[in-house]
Order: structure tokens, then sequence, then C-alpha cells
């Protein structure tokens, strides 16, 4: 079983990887290139997620035909993430809903803005593939996490296995491009997955080393 985390740019750390090695890119894309998260969608906003355009092409070359994407994003931006997807060739799947009941949460356009989307993608057409047990399409956060890791967009370890055991099998890789503290590798590795994590902040790195490194 190999866990992986590497420090480098995500784009070109991908390019290194062989095609059609992958049977799941799990990602959680950072909304800000200076991680400094606000409720305002400006010049940083747009830089920042311009990345999610070279992420989807290299994606579409190194997930296996038919495999997924599953993309957790900012619901202020989600025509990029689905113009980004559709470009590169992927066919859009379904959204999913992390509803944040414990969090942070802000107005938005007159609603209160506790949510998170999640949205899967199939590299090309097929058959559907999916293991384990069926859950319904809206993930709860019902608490903080119990350890913080000084990562603003932490996500649940609990609904990221959740995800990883209905879209793979033991043995499968799963790829996180953008791992921050290391949550989906985590999760990845006490599901019995292989997986492969990519960042380009070495205190993440590491973070992300440490915790795989502490669990059996």
């Amino acid at each position: 079983m190999e866990n992986k985390i590497i420090h480098g740019d995500c784009i070109e750390e991908m390019k290194k990887l062989e095609d059609n090695s992958i049977d799941l890119a799990f990602l959680d894309p950072p909304y800000k290139l200076s991680q400094s998260y606000s409720t305002s969608v400006d010049s940083d906003n747009i830089l920042a997620v311009a990345s999610i355009y070279p992420s989807a092409l290299e994606l579409k070359r190194i997930v296996k035909k038919g495999n997924f994407a599953c993309v957790i994003y900012d619901n202020r931006i989600i025509p990029l993430v689905l113009d980004a997807f559709k470009r590169a060739g992927w066919k859009y799947v379904r959204f999913i809903t992390l509803y944040r009941r414990c969090g942070s949460a802000f107005k938005m356009h007159g609603w209160m803005s506790t949510s998170d989307c999640i949205l899967l993608f199939q590299n090309g057409e097929g058959k559907e593939k999916y293991y384990g047990n069926c859950s319904h399409d809206v993930y709860v956060k019902e608490k903080l996490e119990i350890e913080g890791f000084n990562h603003p967009a932490q996500k649940p370890l609990d609904i990221c296995k959740d995800i990883i055991q209905r879209l793979t099998k033991k043995g499968d890789i799963v790829l996180d491009p953008y791992c921050g503290s290391g949550t989906i590798p985590l999760a990845s590795k006490l599901l019995g997955r292989n997986s492969i994590g990519i960042d380009d902040k070495l205190e993440y790195v590491q973070t992300s080393i440490k915790r795989l490194n502490t669990t059996c």
C-alpha cells in the first residue's frame, strides 16, 4: 500500500503521472491564491480558480476512462468548474451537497450560505461504477473536526471516507492534487486505498505526511 505526498505545483506534478493511472481524482481546489478566504469575489479568486482549467485537462489524461473526478467547489463560482471540465471532455454526472450545520456561514444574495458543492464528473462515457454503501446526497457537517491543522477549508474526514468508499475499491489509487492538510489521502489510507497528494505549500505537505505516518 502506498500513500505519497508530493511538494510541488499540482499541474507540473500531474504531468509526471502516467496516462490512465488514477482510479479517482478527489479535489478541493483553493478559491484564493492567498488562502485568505472571504465572502467577496475579487481578483485573487479569479487568479486562483484559473488553475482548474489545466487541472481538468491533466486529470482527463491520467484518470482511467469511465472513472470519476469528485470536486468540492465554491457555490459562487460553479460556472467555472463546469466550463473547465466540459472543455476538457469530462461528462457532468451530478451534484451533491455538504451542509455545514457547524462552521462558518455568511449572507449571500438573500440567504445564509451554509453549504459547499460536491460535483461529480465522469471521464468520458461508459457504465458508471459504484461500490460500497449508498448514502443520501446531502452530507451534514454536525461538528467541528476534533483536530485542526491550520487550514482554512478543512473537510470532515468521515464524509471524505464515505465518498471514497462509494467511488473506489480497495487497492485503487486516489489522487488529490490540492491536498492541503491531507484529509483525502488520510481517508484513502484508512479505507485501504493507495493515494497521491500534491500541495505547493511545504507546511501543508509536512502536516499531511505527519497525519499519514501517525495513522495505522
